[in-house]
């Protein structure tokens, strides 16, 4: 039975209409991809007008519910995973676990290179050579970030006859190795896919990534990881708590 429209409220009609249909994208009555009814047929349906209906779907559109494809229509965007990544130090594997979300691990490349200019501004010109560990994360199924991680080889001797598809790599280096991790810092910044990363995550090339740098230090100050992260705008999302600090 479909919800009505309480013209007899104080709250506004685009703001029902908007979260009527914001409840129906969330149950799965209107699935990913779907091409939800024209603005005429929700104006009719649901006995409002059509700049009304306009204003819920727009807001719904910027708020990542919705997504317009010019000539063609409006449907159901595909609902972005919200991290903690950038306020919590936890492993890919725990936060999807966590979430009840189906996860996968792709090893892309395990090599040793040498070093170059911004790994020597990084780990303080402290080491020669480090692991260069590419992997592809995928959640339920989709491509869902691509990351490129460097570890000191002296820190870490083996590290790359590992298995990182079915162990979490800062699991392995706290069990294997002993590290004490302690903190990150993180950089994010907007970007462009190129045309490799936009093939190995399955989207158009120059689409919107996120894209996440990482400084992983050990409880001693000694940074032991770079990496760099290129998440899928279209699936993820990013939550950081601030604390309010008063100057009275």
């Amino acid at each position: 039975m479909t919800r009505r429209i309480q013209k007899d409220v104080p709250i506004p009609l685009y703001y029902q209409l908007k979260e009527i249909l914001k409840e129906r994208i969330k149950s799965g009555d209107l699935e990913t991809g779907e091409l939800i009814p024209s603005e005429r047929e929700l104006g009719e349906i649901y006995e409002i007008s059509r700049p009304t209906v306009r204003q819920a779907i727009n807001e719904l559109v910027s708020e990542g519910f919705l997504r317009k494809e010019h000539g063609r229509g409006t449907y159901v965007a595909k609902q972005k995973i919200s991290q903690w990544f950038l306020q919590n130090l936890t492993s890919f594997s725990e936060e999807m676990a966590e979430k009840g979300l189906d996860f996968s691990t792709t090893v892309l490349k395990k090599e040793v290179v040498g070093v170059d200019s911004t790994l020597e501004e990084v780990f303080e010109g402290n080491f020669e050579q480090f692991y260069r560990l590419e992997r592809l994360r995928c959640v339920n199924g989709e491509p869902y970030v691509i990351v490129t991680t460097y570890i000191p080889v002296k820190l870490a001797e083996g590290l790359i006859d590992e298995d990182l598809e079915q162990y979490s790599l800062y699991k392995t280096l706290e069990k294997k190795y002993q590290f004490q991790i302690g903190y990150a810092d993180r950089v994010i910044e907007a970007s462009n896919a190129n045309k490799e990363d936009a093939d190995l995550l399955a989207v158009d090339s120059t689409s919107a990534i996120q894209l996440i740098k990482t400084r992983g230090y050990l409880e001693n100050d000694e940074v032991f990881e770079y990496s760099i992260a290129r998440y899928r705008g279209d699936l993820s999302n990013f939550t950081v708590r601030v604390p309010y600090q008063s100057n009275t």
